[in-house]
């Protein structure tokens, strides 16, 4: 028997090692991986990776379209066909039952989900409305005149400038969220403000901060951060001095995303969305949001000229030219 869970680990290890590829996309390929064996188990299938059929693969299909959408299908199944592939390659397998396995699934439109910009202005009142956003700025005034040298603990002041900083920098620079926790310091031109990033399939782009409020939250953070202290290359940290990760990004986000009482679900890959997109009603130029979001195509971004019916209502409301003329019925 060739035990589908151990050739999986196998190919996972091949992936870091031989295919070189990057920590997340092994990680995600992981639980694709992980989510397909359990499929199989809890449906009484072999264990073994020569007896999937394609048959098998049908079930599997239908037990995803109705619970996941299709983008995420695609991604779970093109994981699993890549493994396939590969045991192919190995002649682990003497046949390959994705090769007799039809995909046909059609991938509707989706608006992306992102704040308008009344919502986020909304969002980053809530944060600033803070009692510890009064005692940072008198603080670090005392670190700037050297009345404080360093920090002996890691106060609050420091948590909230943190926190507001991160949401900040993410609309400012519609960063993704493993971009941001991955930032160090190396990545960082004071000069410029702009961070060196690599990004999905190792694509490098730079990334500016150019609105003033990010710019000083910045500035202020790595004051605290000096004073405080942690000796770290990772520029966000946790209140346990350690990198700052996905999920506490997330958790901040939905902080503060439930204090402003907004009726989305906001987390913050809709920063992303809402840089994108706010960009886009304000006449920017698509191939600069391409290059801003790090796509590879400029079909990936064309989903945010999707823009909202109330934008379309005020750009013909403004715009139309009957407003201009001079006929009968006015």
């Amino acid at each position: 028997m060739k035990d589908i869970k151990q050739l999986a680990e196998r190919y996972l290890r091949y992936c870091t090692t031989q295919r070189g590829l990057s920590k997340n996309t092994v990680r995600n390929y992981g639980f694709d991986l992980t989510f397909f064996i359990k499929f199989l188990k809890e449906n009484n299938h072999s264990m073994d990776c020569t007896a999937l059929t394609r048959h098998i693969l049908e079930d599997y299909l239908e037990s995803m379209t109705d619970k996941y959408k299709v983008k995420t299908v695609r991604r779970k199944l093109a994981c699993i066909r890549s493994f396939y592939t590969y045991l192919e390659d190995q002649e682990l397998i003497t046949e390959n039952p994705f090769h007799k396995f039809k995909l046909k699934l059609k991938e509707g439109y989706r608006k992306p989900k992102s704040m308008t910009m009344t919502e986020m202005d909304r969002f980053l009142k809530v944060a600033y409305d803070n009692k510890l956003a009064e005692k940072v700025y008198p603080l670090i005034q005392m670190i700037k005149d050297g009345k404080i040298e360093h920090l002996d603990s890691m106060p609050l002041e420091f948590t909230w400038c943190r926190d507001v900083t991160i949401m900040e920098l993410l609309f400012a620079t519609g960063l993704r969220v493993s971009e941001l926790c991955n930032l160090r310091f190396e990545d960082y031109n004071e000069e410029d403000d702009s961070f060196h990033i690599i990004g999905k399939g190792d694509k490098e782009r730079f990334v500016y901060v150019e609105t003033r409020q990010a710019q000083k939250l910045f500035s202020d953070y790595l004051i605290l951060r000096k004073a405080i202290g942690i000796d770290l290359p990772n520029i966000f940290v946790t209140k346990m001095r350690t990198p700052m990760r996905t999920q506490g990004v997330r958790n901040i986000v939905s902080k503060y995303a439930k204090l402003s009482g907004i009726n989305k679900n906001i987390t913050p890959h809709v920063f992303r969305h809402s840089f994108a997109t706010l960009l886009i009603e304000s006449g920017v130029d698509i191939k600069y949001i391409q290059d801003f979001l790090g796509h590879s195509t400029i079909a990936t971004t064309q989903i945010y000229l999707h823009i909202s019916d109330e934008q379309k209502k005020k750009v013909l409301a403004a715009k139309h030219p009957r407003d201009r003329m001079c006929a009968v019925g006015q």
